[in-house]
């Protein structure tokens, strides 16, 4: 990783913990007194350290709000797409088992398994984003990762019937390194699918030829898959492009409309998963467990700023806001025309137990200034499902201990349905809505007053709705009493 990039600052009452020598002793790295160290990577910079901070006390636990103090709301529309739906393109499915009924692989179609994802358009549609496919680098090799344009035409009144809405997809595109970004020599390389005769999979730190042939569309187009990249999350730009949040490095990326990849993926200064190639490639310590990568990707109100989310703390404790309090995390504040990050990096504490917190951040949106509405979700589904909320943060509000002032706006497992637009469904009270899936992942501003939110469904293995049976892509709208941003506004 370069050391051009600025390492994490925090504010001066939120203290980094000092590396202690048994960090030390596992990591075989050496220090300069400034507070983190990391281990050496072989041909690699190390990332500049971070200023240590005068050491404080970690903050005094805070409850869990009460769900049902959600500010006033409603159910104004619900769709979904139907989990059979495929996109014509390469064989997928080809290294997944068959679950709930569901048999791969999936001949010459690509299933689009939920929305990581969502971008309202100003043409009405919307686009829509999928991950790697199947959730890991060793599965998912023939999903042509990517993203889509679709309509979406909600359910917004009473029928008597839970059917929601529908929706279309009107076209795909693919992502790809067709101008030869990852094989360069430069920046950041990666052998990616379109590389190999065949699809690979991967045990330990180690690849293993499947001996499938790689699709011929996949090596012509340099077609990015599921193998190469987990995209997350995406936001746009103001000439069009897009900035993907990814979570194998976890990377920054940078996509022309097209979908063509526009220069390096950029890597985080200290966060590395299990499938960062120095791990796998040059032993470099794991900083970042696999999937708690970028789920989320904000530009700021002018869009001079990126924010970017993981969905959890770093794994090495040393690297946390608070070293023993699995609830801290960061947004990390990313200049996207210097690609830098700034080292500006607010401070934001998740709800759950401060000792192995399942809790996890599944995305999060701009809504005027810097106010910002994010996700935060569980790991369960269907009856079990505890905690999937909506929450509202400004930048500039903090509590005493310095960090952001979070309020509760809608519990997404107790929705308010006046109108019915839900219908009578199982296991949810009349008048109520609610979303038991794992990966609610995606929220977007409709306008002023309403907010969509999406699922990732994590097909083909989960059953949050209906018991038996994959998930199908549902969103829904929710409309607000007061437009959020004047709700935003008041609490500062």
């Amino acid at each position: 990783m370069s050391s051009r990039f600025i390492s994490l600052s925090l504010p001066r009452h939120i203290a980094i913990a000092a590396v202690a020598s048994a960090v030390l002793a596992a990591c075989g790295g050496g220090g300069n007194g400034n507070g983190i160290v990391l281990p050496p990577v072989a041909g690699t910079p190390a990332p500049s350290p971070a200023p240590a901070p005068a050491p404080a006390p970690a903050p005094a636990p805070q409850p869990s709000p009460d769900p049902s103090a959600g500010l006033p709301h409603k159910l104004t529309g619900w769709a979904s797409l139907p989990a059979s739906f495929r996109q014509p393109g390469p064989t997928t499915g080809q290294f997944i088992t068959a679950a709930l009924g569901v048999t791969p692989p999936f001949v010459d179609g690509q299933p689009l398994p939920g929305f990581s994802a969502l971008l309202k358009n100003d043409d009405g549609t919307w686009t829509a984003m999928p991950d790697n496919g199947y959730g890991s680098k060793s599965n998912s090799g023939d999903f042509v990762v990517g993203f889509y344009n679709v309509s979406i035409d909600f359910r917004t009144a009473s029928n008597g019937t839970t059917v929601p809405g529908t929706v279309k997809v009107n076209s795909h595109v693919a992502f790809n390194d067709s101008k030869g970004f990852l094989k360069d020599g430069k920046g950041v390389d990666l052998k990616i699918t379109a590389d190999f005769a065949n699809y690979q999979t991967v045990s330990g730190n180690n690849l293993v030829d499947s001996g499938k042939p790689v699709d011929p569309r996949i090596v012509s187009g340099r077609l990015l898959t599921g193998f190469d990249l987990d995209v997350e999350s995406i936001a746009r730009a103001k000439d069009g492009t897009y900035f993907v949040g990814e979570e194998f490095g976890p990377y920054i990326l940078h996509f022309d409309k097209d979908g063509t990849l526009m220069g390096d993926p950029v890597p985080h200064p200290f966060l590395r998963s299990p499938s960062n190639p120095l791990v796998m490639n040059e032993g470099a310590t794991v900083t970042s467990l696999s999937s708690r990568g970028f789920e989320s990707l904000a530009f700021n109100a002018d869009k001079t700023r990126l924010y970017a989310v993981p969905e959890a703390a770093p794994s090495l404790a040393a690297l946390r806001p608070v070293a023993d309090d699995e609830r801290y995390l960061n947004f990390f504040e990313f200049d996207p025309a210097s690609m830098l990050y700034t080292g500006k990096n607010p401070v934001y504490r998740k709800d759950g137990p401060a000792k192995d917190n399942q809790i996890v951040i599944g995305d999060m949106t701009n809504i005027g200034g810097n106010r910002f509405v994010l996700i935060e979700r569980d790991s369960l589904y269907g009856s079990k499902a505890v905690v999937k909320r909506l929450y509202m943060v400004d930048l500039d509000v903090k509590d005493a201990d310095g960090v952001l002032k979070k309020t509760l706006l809608v519990d997404l497992l107790n929705i308010s349905d006046p109108d019915d637009i839900g219908g009578p469904l199982a296991n949810v009270a009349n008048g109520k809505f609610s979303m038991p899936f794992d990966s609610v992942e995606s929220v977007e501003v409709v306008d002023d007053y309403t907010l969509a939110v999406a699922i990732d469904t994590n097909f083909p293995t989960e059953d949050g709705r209906v018991p038996g049976k994959p998930d199908d892509t549902e969103i829904i709208t929710i409309r607000f009493e007061q437009p959020l941003f004047k709700r935003a506004a008041s609490k500062t």
